[in-house]
């Protein structure tokens, strides 16, 4: 999939702007338990705390490295680009259009003898 532009959204909190999940959350939690369980969705979705640490201009993306062998992750603006590998991995559902916006994307690459794995390069796109 290749990134679509997207019109511009209200800007995320910094993280220090937010609380953090607690008792005032569960019954939204609850609930989209049930929706991803009816969905049969359980191990293909989840919920992320949308935020932002720094302003990124409108067309930087947030790059993610990962170094499996240390256990390290990486993330970097750098100047977007559509890469048409990316698999979409994470959504802003805030858009007034009821359209759904890829955030972050991920990129497998693939070993010598063409077997795909994961642990190179990552998109977000916000």
């Amino acid at each position: 999939m290749t990134a679509m532009p997207a019109k511009a959204l209200p800007p995320l909190p910094n993280i220090y702007e937010i609380d953090p999940a607690g008792p005032q959350d569960r019954a939204c939690f609850d609930e989209l338990r049930e929706v991803l369980e009816r969905h049969g969705a359980l191990q293909r979705f989840g919920i992320t705390l949308l935020h932002q640490h720094f302003e990124m201009a409108p067309d930087e993306v947030l790059v993610e490295s990962v170094d499996t062998e240390n256990r390290i992750l990486t993330m970097r603006p750098v100047s977007a680009k559509p890469n048409e590998r990316a698999v979409e991995t994470s959504w802003r559902l805030d858009d007034p259009s009821a359209q759904r916006r890829c955030e972050v994307q991920c990129v497998p690459d693939r070993d010598a003898q063409g077997n795909p794995y994961h642990g190179r390069v990552h998109y977000q796109t916000s």
